[in-house]
C-alpha cells in the first residue's frame, strides 16, 4: 500500500532524493513475459478528499519524472480503485527479475490556490503479464500498434544487423570514430525518449515531401517522432551541392563577446553566475529567422498539426577540458568543443528546447523547430573527415545548435563545412546556411519509399 498525506510541493531534484517505495518483479517461467506496471488510485480516500493526478510527480528508478496525469490511463484490475495510471512497460527472460524504485511528490508548481489542502491518495502497484514465445523487437512493438502496412514499421525493419553501425557503450554514448560516405546504414542509439533509429551515410531512401519542400529523415526520435531536415525546392542527390539545400544564410548571433551568445536562447550578458548567462529569456538571432519561416511556411499554411512537441539538444553544459564558469568574458569550453563523447541524450533540462513540454524539456520555444547537433551529424557521417558522400552534404557550409567555446572575447558554435567536415567551431557572427529541423508526429507518413522519384508523403499532404 502506498499513501502520499500531508504533503508540500518538491523540486524535482528534492522529490528524487526521498526514501522510495521499492518491489521487485520476477519471471519464474520458462517462456518470455511482457508486463506492465501500473499505478492504481483506491477509493479508500472519499471523493472530495482525493489529490488530483494532476498535482503529482512520479517517477521509477532514475528516470524523468513525470506529472502522474500525464500517464497513459489504463482500465483499473482492482475492484475498489477509481483510476489506474501505466508507469512502465517491459520484458522478463526465463527467470529474470526486475527492481523498481517509485517516487510520488507534489510538483513544484503547486500553490495554495490549488485544491490540495487536506487532499491525500492511497494506491497499488500492480503488474499484469502475458507470455510470449520471443522478446519483441521494437518493429514488433511497431507493428502492435501501427499494423504490418505501417511505413515507420517498414523503416524500422531496416536496421542494419551486420555488426557495420558504431557500436553503443552501457552509458549510451556511441563510438563514432570515423566518417561514413559509401554504405547507407540505419543504427540504433539511445535518447531521451528511448531508442533512436538514425540514418547514416550514403542514404537513398530517406527523402520526404512536406508542406511544399523536401526534407531529409535524420532519425526516428525514442517517442516516435520522426525528426527531419530541410533539403531545398526540390530533391538532391547525394554529394549535390547546393544553396537551395538552405533557407537562408544568416549570423548565428548577431553579439558575439559574451557566453551568453552560445546559446539558441541566451540569458543575460556580463552576468557573474552561469545560470543568470544561460537562461532562456532572449532568442539568438538564428532563432528568430528559423521561427519567422517556420510561421510563413508551416504554422500559417496550416501544416502545423502533423509536426511533434519532441526536445532540440542546446547542450551547454562544460568539456571535460573546461575550468571557466560559462558566465560573462569567462574563457569556458562547452562539451562539444571536444568530440570524444558522441550521444543522443541531452544532459540538462534548461537545454532541452521544447514548446510546450515541461516535464523532459525545458517549455521555452515559440514554435516546434530548431537545429541539427553536432553529434546527429556525426551519427549521419560527418565526423573526423571530409565528405560529400553521406546525405547531409550540401556543398555549403550551414549552422549546427552545438556551442563550442567562449574564448578571446569570441562565442563559437559548430557548424558543418562547405566539404561536409562537422568537427569545426566558428564565431557566432560568422554568416553560414540555416537548415530548419522538426519533427512529424508517430506514423505519419502514409505513402512512399523514401527515395528521390517516390519520397514519403504524409496523410492530407
Amino acid at each position: 500500500m502506498i499513501s502520499l498525506e500531508n504533503a508540500f510541493p518538491l523540486y524535482d531534484e528534492e522529490g528524487m532524493k526521498l526514501t522510495p517505495y521499492t518491489f521487485t518483479i520476477q519471471n519464474k517461467c520458462a517462456s518470455y513475459a511482457s508486463y506492465n506496471i501500473n499505478l492504481e488510485l483506491l477509493d479508500t480516500v472519499t471523493e472530495d478528499n482525493r489529490l488530483d493526478p494532476q498535482y503529482l510527480k512520479v517517477v521509477l528508478n532514475e528516470n524523468t519524472p513525470t506529472i502522474l496525469s500525464s500517464n497513459s490511463s489504463v482500465e483499473p484490475t482492482l475492484s475498489n480503485a477509481y483510476a489506474s495510471y501505466e508507469l512502465t512497460t517491459g520484458y522478463l527472460e526465463q527467470n529474470e527479475e526486475k527492481t523498481y524504485n517509485l517516487r510520488l511528490w507534489l510538483d513544484e508548481n503547486v500553490t495554495l490556490q490549488d485544491p490540495v489542502v487536506g487532499k491525500s491518495i492511497i494506491a497499488k502497484i500492480t503488474v499484469t503479464a502475458n507470455y510470449i514465445d520471443h522478446i519483441p523487437t521494437d518493429y514488433d512493438k511497431c507493428v502492435s500498434e501501427y499494423g504490418e502496412d505501417s511505413i515507420q514499421c517498414s523503416i524500422l525493419s531496416q536496421l542494419d544487423t551486420s555488426e557495420s553501425c558504431p557500436t553503443v557503450n552501457e552509458d549510451g554514448t556511441v563510438n563514432v570514430t570515423s566518417a561514413e560516405s559509401s554504405a547507407g546504414l540505419l543504427c540504433s542509439a539511445p535518447d531521451d525518449y528511448g531508442t533512436s533509429y538514425y540514418y547514416r551515410g550514403n542514404v537513398l531512401n530517406n527523402y520526404v515531401s512536406f508542406a511544399g519542400y523536401y526534407w531529409r529523415i535524420v532519425r526516428i526520435n525514442g517517442d516516435g517522432s520522426i525528426r527531419i531536415v530541410y533539403d531545398g525546392t526540390s530533391t538532391h542527390a547525394n554529394g549535390e551541392a547546393s544553396e537551395d539545400r538552405q533557407i537562408v544564410a544568416d549570423v548565428y548571433n548577431s553579439s558575439y563577446n559574451d557566453n551568453a551568445y552560445i546559446g539558441y536562447m541566451f540569458g543575460a550578458t556580463g552576468a557573474s553566475t552561469y545560470d543568470e548567462t544561460h537562461a532562456n529569456t532572449n532568442d539568438s538571432t538564428i532563432k528568430g529567422v528559423i521561427d519567422n519561416w517556420y510561421k510563413t511556411n508551416i504554422y500559417d499554411t496550416g501544416y502545423s498539426n502533423y509536426v511533434n512537441d519532441t526536445l532540440f539538444c542546446d547542450d551547454r553544459s562544460f568539456s571535460s577540458v573546461n575550468t571557466g564558469t560559462g558566465a560573462g568574458v569567462n574563457t569556458t569550453y562547452y562539451r562539444w568543443y571536444n568530440s570524444e563523447i558522441k550521444t543522443l541524450n541531452c544532459g540538462q533540462q534548461n537545454d532541452r528546447f521544447t514548446v510546450d513540454d515541461e516535464s523532459i524539456g525545458n517549455g521555452d520555444l515559440t514554435y516546434p523547430v530548431a537545429l541539427l547537433t553536432a553529434d546527429e551529424v556525426y551519427l549521419a557521417g560527418g565526423y573526423s573527415a571530409s565528405n560529400s558522400g553521406y546525405y547531409l552534404y550540401t556543398g555549403n557550409d550551414f549552422w549546427l545548435i552545438s556551442p563550442s567555446n567562449f574564448n578571446r572575447y569570441y562565442a563559437r558554435v559548430r557548424y558543418v563545412t562547405e566539404t561536409g567536415f562537422a568537427n569545426n567551431y566558428t564565431s557566432v557572427n560568422s554568416e553560414n546556411g540555416i537548415r530548419p529541423v522538426i519533427n512529424l508526429k508517430p506514423n505519419s507518413l502514409k505513402s512512399g519509399d523514401g527515395t528521390a522519384l517516390n519520397p514519403y508523403l504524409l496523410s492530407g499532404n
